[in-house]
């Protein structure tokens, strides 16, 4: 019974690493993405001193930062660098 107990455990701690790691294809920046840090960079020049959060979704970065003490959510192409929307959150 100890057996089948600790299979069961390693099991579950194998499957739990398994999908820990699993990603959609479009979570993951393309081999042709810019640096984030150059992102980054890009939107601090542009006025965006507050970054408070940045995920990949769909394909872009997504950002969350404050310009102007105003909250927005920018979405900016991975490879160009190019914003493709900006709106005030």
């Amino acid at each position: 019974m100890q057996h089948l107990l600790r299979f069961a455990v390693l099991l579950s701690i194998l499957l739990a690493l398994g999908t820990a790691h699993a990603r959609d294809k479009d979570e993951i920046p393309p081999a042709t993405a810019r640096p984030l840090s150059e992102i980054v960079k890009f939107l601090e020049v542009e006025g965006h001193t507050v970054i408070t959060d940045i995920d990949f979704d769909d394909w872009v970065w997504v950002v969350r930062s404050y310009k102007a003490g105003l909250e927005f959510v920018v979405r900016v192409d991975p490879v160009s660098g190019e914003i493709l929307s900006i709106r005030p959150d």
